[in-house]
């Protein structure tokens, strides 16, 4: 099997590159300007080494998300469109679903009511997958999983409905893991990954029509979601991930509050939010200390704005200016800045993906 030697060289050119993209309403703009930044380092740095500029879904061999963040990676990875386009993208969608709300109207059930127009979300979508596609392929149709050998191997989460703790995957690549195959098209796993609780319906998929909502409430961060589906791809018979992964690299969406801020009938509801960005947090910290040679090592990165998000809500579209902000004062500061460039010249020596299983 075509494999990675252990010489630090061949590490270098053809070790693994994966990416991890948490959720985070329209906070994931502060995502897409981090991987901006990135990116243009990245590229900077080929250019002076002789080589021609890249996409993400040219450096990374594999791309997993949650909720907004599993938006992001179908649209880096399987639609392989370049940072300023998903900027975008994202900046239209956000208007588009966000600008018109109804304040959490109670059911007689005391349940929440969905405060934003789903039609909506699910027409942004087609709209997106429709234009970056490919010339003759129809958007409704085309499966996130089509047999297809991309480079770049993507994966969304989601809950069942009628199981909300359970994390499911879904992925445009094989899986041994899989039980049971699902068809999602394209449209449907981003659907389906960002259908954020009380915020969308619940989105159906596949032939089983079965319904699904965001991941936010099990993976919020899918850090260890990544790991664990590039073990099964190339290291499934062994624990030696960790000596072919060459950079992995995870983006959250900033800070935010970790307290509820309603009372009442709402109050579940901000006590979810709260659950979901303190668990965030925690598995940031779990995954530093389970890697922290690796990332002594300039080999994982996690980035997130620190200061300035806290106030941002989830569905707060009219604050993009805050968001930019908010990420340049972070990304300019000297030890973030000396971050990105660590990872942007780890990334850039990158040569080609890894397809097999080398393990």
């Amino acid at each position: 099997m075509p494999g990675i030697d252990s010489n630090p060289s061949s590490l270098d050119k053809d070790g693994l590159c994966l990416l991890s993209l948490d959720g985070g309403g329209v906070r994931g703009l502060s995502t897409l300007y981090v991987l901006q930044a990135m990116m243009k380092h990245i590229n900077v740095e080929r250019n002076e080494g002789g080589l021609h500029a890249v996409k993400p879904c040219e450096i990374f061999d594999l791309i997993g998300g949650t909720s907004t963040g599993g938006l992001i990676a179908i649209m880096l990875g399987r639609l392989e469109m370049d940072v300023s386009e998903c900027i975008k993208a994202y900046i239209t969608l956000s208007k588009e679903i966000f600008e018109k709300s109804a304040w959490f109207p109670l059911k007689r059930n005391l349940d929440v009511n969905d405060r934003f127009d789903s039609a909506a979300l699910e027409r942004c979508i087609r709209d997106i997958v429709k234009k970056n596609i490919g010339e003759g392929k129809n958007p409704d149709v085309e499966l996130l999983n089509d047999g297809s050998k991309r480079n770049c191997k993507v994966f969304v989460t989601a809950t069942r409905k009628e199981i909300a703790t359970s994390t499911v995957r879904f992925r445009s690549f094989d899986s041994k893991r899989q039980a049971i195959p699902d068809s999602a098209t394209i449209c449907q796993a981003a659907r389906a990954t960002s259908a954020a609780t009380t915020f969308f319906e619940p989105a159906t998929v596949g032939d089983s029509q079965q319904k699904y909502a965001d991941g936010g409430l099990g993976a919020n961060n899918p850090i260890f979601e990544v790991w664990e589906e590039a073990k099964d791809i190339w290291s499934p018979n062994s624990d030696n991930l960790s000596k072919l992964v060459k950079c992995s690299v995870s983006i959250g969406t900033g800070h935010e509050k970790t307290t509820p801020i309603f009372d009442g009938p709402y109050k579940f509801m901000t006590k979810t939010l709260a659950a979901i960005a303190t668990q965030t947090e925690k598995t940031a910290e779990q995954f530093h200390r389970q890697q922290s040679e690796m990332f002594k090592a300039n080999r994982c990165f996690r980035f997130n704005v620190d200061h300035g998000l806290q106030e941002v809500g989830l569905e707060e579209y009219k604050k993009f200016a805050t968001i930019m902000s908010a990420t340049s004062v972070y990304l300019e500061s000297e030890a973030v800045h000396t971050k990105l460039i660590q990872c942007a010249v780890n990334l850039m020596q990158k040569e080609c993906v890894c397809i097999e299983d080398f393990s």
